[in-house]
């Protein structure tokens, strides 16, 4: 199988709903979701911890590997709450702990605030999207 995973960085959730919308991944993963469901999932209503929203991402992506190991290529769109070095770094060591063949492309939507040359080296390709 290969993973291909569409990481997005944008403002606000609703740019990146648009963008899942009209492309067809098979898996869509946010960050901003995974807070909220761990959120309303605590009884005494305590934020969850980035350690937390972290394990349950790894969860899903090795969700993932075990669901979908008969298929030929899995289409997933992961949205960004960070695109620092250490955020991209820890991600791509994770995927490439995990699965043996992966392509990471960053689509960044609406942003002016570019990560620098070294963090976007790290994908596979970057495309900058303007909604109209």
């Amino acid at each position: 199988m290969i993973l291909n995973v569409a990481c997005i960085w944008c403002n606000t959730r609703l740019d990146f709903e648009k963008h899942v919308r009209h492309i067809n991944y098979e898996i869509v993963i946010s960050h901003s979701e995974i807070h909220q469901r761990l959120l309303k999932s605590d009884p005494s209503g305590k934020e969850p911890s980035d350690i937390i929203i972290s394990l349950y991402i790894r969860k899903l992506f090795n969700l993932i590997l075990e669901k979908h190991v008969d298929s030929e290529r899995v289409n997933v769109a992961f949205l960004f709450k960070n695109l620092d070095q250490e955020t991209v770094d820890n991600f791509k060591d994770f995927i490439e702990s995990t699965f043996s063949q992966f392509e990471l492309e960053l689509i960044i939507i609406e942003r002016e605030d570019y990560p620098n040359g070294e963090v976007l080296s790290k994908f596979n390709s970057v495309k900058f999207i303007q909604n109209d």
